[in-house]
């Protein structure tokens, strides 16, 4: 089975973004990772028919997942001693932390993974999402991508490019994807994301890095710059001329391709 994959909604939100009431208790003791990745997830599912939660499936990716929570996390054992680490501090230090928390929450019970890229992390996940919901192993998708880095990360920035201060910021996106039989949509038509050895500066700095196709007002600056430019031209997709989007990425690291296509309006 190769279904046809369509796009059907996205969302995106920066760290300033509330939490929805309804998820305010569950989330009262995680971290930025989670409550963000949480929240996109909950704002691009909203108003979407339900398909059944156990065909639901979760797919993240991300270049540096909750670093400033591992810091904390390793800071406490070294402080306190084995025995007295927080748990709840120590669990949502593991990457895949967040993903189980969107699928506690919002009641989607297929499988959950999390991917860890330096390169561009959200296309990974988006090609992996694509590939399930296209075989047929998910019905629905929830493709995220999260940052929200560390200080630690912001001082080997800062001392490689020789500035100040970093040109970051904490957000996340959320993709849902479903076969196109099914759902109305842009047309997923291609992800593909192919790395390549390199200095592991390259990532950090994003030296080299060009985009082909996307806004070019916008700089790639972090590992989620790509991502939110995307999902900006995504969430306008009612406004485009229907006919191809094809945006190719390359650098020092690697290159990517995405090809979609958005249909006629009727």
């Amino acid at each position: 089975m190769n279904r046809e994959v369509v796009v059907t909604a996205v969302n995106m939100i920066d760290h300033l973004a509330p939490v929805p009431a309804g998820l305010a208790a569950g989330l009262r003791r995680a971290d930025d990772f989670i409550r963000m990745a949480v929240t996109a997830a909950h704002g691009a599912l909203f108003g979407l028919d339900q398909l059944e939660p156990e065909r639901t499936g979760i797919f993240l990716g991300t270049a540096y997942g909750p670093l400033e929570t591992n810091f904390e996390s390793l800071a406490s054992l070294i402080d306190d001693g084995e025995g007295h680490i927080s748990p709840t501090l120590f669990s949502h230090s593991v990457f895949n932390s967040a993903a189980g928390y969107v699928g506690r929450l919002l009641n989607l019970q297929g499988p959950a993974l999390t991917i860890t890229d330096y390169g561009w992390p959200f296309l990974a996940a988006l090609e992996e999402g694509r590939v399930a919901v296209a075989s047929g192993r998910v019905a629905r998708a929830v493709v995220l991508g999260v940052e929200t880095y560390s200080e630690l990360l912001a001082d080997a920035y800062c001392r490689a490019h020789g500035v100040v201060a970093v040109p970051w910021r904490k957000a996340a996106v959320a993709w849902v994807l479903a076969a196109a039989e099914t759902q109305v949509g842009v047309r997923l038509e291609e992800v593909t994301v192919c790395g390549a050895t390199s200095d592991p500066a390259d990532c950090l700095t994003r030296l080299g890095e060009v985009w082909g196709g996307l806004p070019s007002s916008h700089d790639p600056l972090h590992p989620l710059s790509h991502a939110l430019v995307m999902t900006e031209v995504m969430a306008a997709s009612d406004q485009v001329v229907s006919g191809p989007l094809a945006w190719e990425l390359t650098s020092p690291f690697g290159t990517a391709i995405i090809r979609l296509k958005v249909a006629p309006q009727d």
